[in-house]
This record gives C-alpha cells, structure tokens and sequence, in this order.
C-alpha cells in the first residue's frame, strides 16, 4: 500500500513538472528562432539563430544594461553662389562692329570671352538685359529706341547667363510686339526671364527657384517705359505698391528674396534719399537683398540690419548700381562695371541667410590695339597682371592708363577704400556684419 502511494506520489509530481517545463521550452523556441528583418530608422538587420547560453546572455545584457542617449545629428547645409552683372546694352557702335556682310550676320562671339569663366563658375548666373529682340524686319537700331539682333542673346547665353531681367525703360521701345518677342526669344533660348510678361496671370506669378537645394525669389520691376505707352497694365512691372505687395508674398513662398530694381539717377555717383527710402522699404517688405540697375555707372553697396516682428533679425543687403557691364557708352565711368558674386546659405530648417559677398571690377574695352572697334569686358585685375606684351596686342596704352585709374575708383566706390594697382586682388569682398 505504501510503495502504491509512492508510485502516485512520482507520478503528480512527474504531471506537474511536465506541465510546467513543455510551455517555458516552446516560448523560449518561440522567441529565438527563426530569422527575422527589423527595422530601425533606416537600417535593416537580420537576427542571427542563437544558442541558449548565447541567448540568455544577449538577454540579461539587454535588460540590464542602460539606455544609450543618441548623439545629436548636424542639421544639413545648403549652399548656392549666385552671380549678377549689370546692363547688357548694344547701341549702334556695337552691332555695326559684329555686323558680317559676307554672311549677312551679326557676330557677338568676342563680347564675353574673357570674363566667361566668372559667369559659369557660379550655380546661376542674372544680368538685366536693356535692349528688346523685337526681330530684324523691324529694324536693328541702338539709342533712343533699341533693338538688336537675336545673336546678342544667343550668346549672352552662351557665356554662362541662366536669367534675365527685362523690366527696363527700354522694354517696349518697339511697342508691345516687341515686348512679347523679346519673351519668346529668351524662352526658346533657354533662359529664364522676369520683369515683362504676355499675359495678366503670368504678371502675378512669383518667379521661385530652387538652386542647390534652396528656394529663391526673383522679383524685377523698372522705374517706367521713358513715356512710351502700352494697352496691358500687365506687360510690364512697374515699381509701385504692387511689387512691395509681391514682395512679402514672395517672403513666405522662398527662403530668400532678391529685388532688382531698374531705377535710380544716371550718372550720378550716389544714390539719392528718395531710392534709398525705396530700396530700404524693399528690405522691410521682406527682401533679402537688393540689387539695382539703371545709373550706368558703379554706385556704392551697404547693409541693414532688419528687425523682425518675432524678435529675430536678419541682414538686409542693397547695391544701388552695377554700372554697365557691355555699352558702347565711353565716356569716364560709364565703360566700368562690376561682376557682384554671393553666396547664401541655408542651415537645416532655418531660413536662408547671406553668408559672402565678393566683386571682381570690370571694364568694357571699345578699340583693340589697332583702332577697330571691338567690344570686350575685361576683369581689371586680369588686365593688370596680363604679360604686358599681350596685353599691348589687346588695348591700347591709353585704354590701359584708363583701367589703372578705375581700379582704384572701382574699389573706392564699392567697398569705401581705394586699393592701388600694387594691391589689386582678383576679387574683394564686402564685410557684413556679424548678426
């Protein structure tokens, strides 16, 4: 009776240990084999099949060991060099001198060629073009009402340009028709182009680009059409409340805002208070920067700084005037400009910001060393540091004493200081202040 009991005895205990033993094996089965894909972020692994004292030492490992506090990632950084020249004219002395009788064209080849690798350095590339393409049967003429050959802008693109603005006093010098042609030729050229328009919704849109990464506004406008009247309000953006209106909401459509202006005094040397106030409100309406046109000649660059309404603030840049950067406008200092270079700067999700600015003075030569006509733009500092056998195969010794003269009226009129012939640089840069 008694080994009966102890048989019945094993035989619960035996039951009971079975039932407890079999599940714990089946979860721990459960939980470790197999070969699963987990995913963290963007990282995928793959679990290895492990053995029990493997697994239980991954396991205490893992629940007994702390939690790690990931590293902080740097946010991104977007950066895009943007370059600008000033007017792009052709007045008669110009396309007489490209014309080709024997073919019959007009050859604009020589124009850029030693200032290209400025312009196609940068990521895009702006100039205002002050002339129309209004096409040949209405007759190529320069001052007072221009009109030039499609070659000019067959090779401005060429040379490196990506976008011109054509909101000028000269864009309907041939009426409407020339306007809307001038648009279509830039448009099958491949350029992109703002300040005139064909239609009424086309007017309002905001010109945004995004160039490596970071999305600019372009807004152009002109000061008036020298008196010339057109039927469409619309053809052309007239600097009135409209553009401040465009400009804040080109603020909340792009990461920066660029004004350029076809405004101001000709000749003049210095801007007066009345475009002062009006490129100073340009800022305060939400641009980043303005850069004008229209004085002809180099006129001085400042900055601002801007306060917002949310306690931030934000540097607010203005160059009244790039001058010319091809004419055949001769006459001291009309013949010098300025190739105006600046980089910008976007961090993470901030907003965009000017991080430097940088110009390379410039002169349009007129006469090459034989007394031709012969119209080429020259960075100064290369003129300068040119062997000066070629260089006195290229200009004459008087064009050379000129462009001695205006390296340091260049420099003085842009960064506040003349530096000498001795000091030229190939570039100089503006210093912003430190927000």
């Amino acid at each position: 009776m008694k080994k009966i009991k102890r048989l019945l005895i094993i035989l619960g205990i035996s039951v009971v240990m079975a039932g407890v033993i079999v599940p714990c094996s089946w979860m721990y089965n459960t939980q470790w084999s197999g070969r699963n894909v987990v995913e963290t972020g963007d990282i995928k692994t793959k679990d290895m099949v492990l053995d029990s004292d493997y697994a239980a030492e991954t396991m205490f490992q893992e629940t007994s060991s702390p939690t790690e506090t990931p590293e902080p990632t740097e946010e991104p950084v977007k950066t895009v060099n943007l370059t600008f020249t000033g007017d792009l004219m052709v007045h008669n002395y110009q396309y007489e001198a490209a014309y080709d009788s024997k073919k019959d064209k007009y050859d604009f080849s020589n124009n850029f060629t030693y200032v290209k690798k400025y312009l196609k350095s940068a990521d895009y590339t702006i100039g205002n073009l002050e002339t129309t393409l209004a096409g040949r049967e209405r007759g190529i003429s320069g001052y007072p009402t221009f009109n030039s050959p499609d070659s000019f802008a067959s090779e401005i693109k060429e040379s490196g340009y990506d976008l011109l603005t054509t909101a000028n006093n000269h864009c309907v010098d041939k009426g409407v028709q020339g306007l809307e042609r001038t648009i279509d030729v830039l448009s099958d050229l491949g350029f992109d182009q703002i300040g005139t328009y064909k239609s009424k919704k086309k007017s309002k849109e905001i010109f945004v680009k995004e160039i490596c990464g970071i999305k600019i506004a372009f807004l152009s406008c002109t000061y008036g059409t020298n008196g010339i009247t057109y039927e469409g309000e619309y053809h052309v953006q007239l600097l009135n409340e409209s553009f401040y209106k465009k400009i804040k909401k080109a603020r909340k459509l792009a990461d920066y805002v660029i004004a350029i202006p076809h405004n101001g005094t000709e000749y003049q040397t210095n801007p007066s208070d009345i475009y002062r106030n009006q490129y100073h409100r340009m800022l305060e309406s939400g641009a980043d920067a303005v850069i004008a046109s229209h004085p002809h000649i180099l006129q001085p660059m400042e900055y601002e700084i801007i306060e917002e309404g949310d306690g931030s603030s934000r540097t607010g840049f203005i160059l009244y005037s790039m001058g010319n950067f091809i004419s055949s406008q001769t006459t001291e200092p009309r013949d010098a400009g300025v190739i105006f270079n600046m980089t910008i700067e976007k961090e993470g999700e901030k907003r965009a910001e000017i991080k430097e600015i940088s110009v390379i003075p410039t002169w349009c030569r007129f006469m090459d060393a034989a007394g031709r006509r012969n119209f080429t733009v020259f960075s100064i500092y290369d003129l300068l540091h040119m062997d000066a056998k070629k260089r006195n195969s290229m200009i004459r010794s008087s064009d050379y004493a000129r462009v001695q003269r205006y390296q340091e009226l260049s420099t003085k009129t842009l960064l506040g200081k003349a530096v000498s012939v001795k000091n030229s640089k190939k570039k100089y840069k503006f210093k912003l202040p430190a927000l």
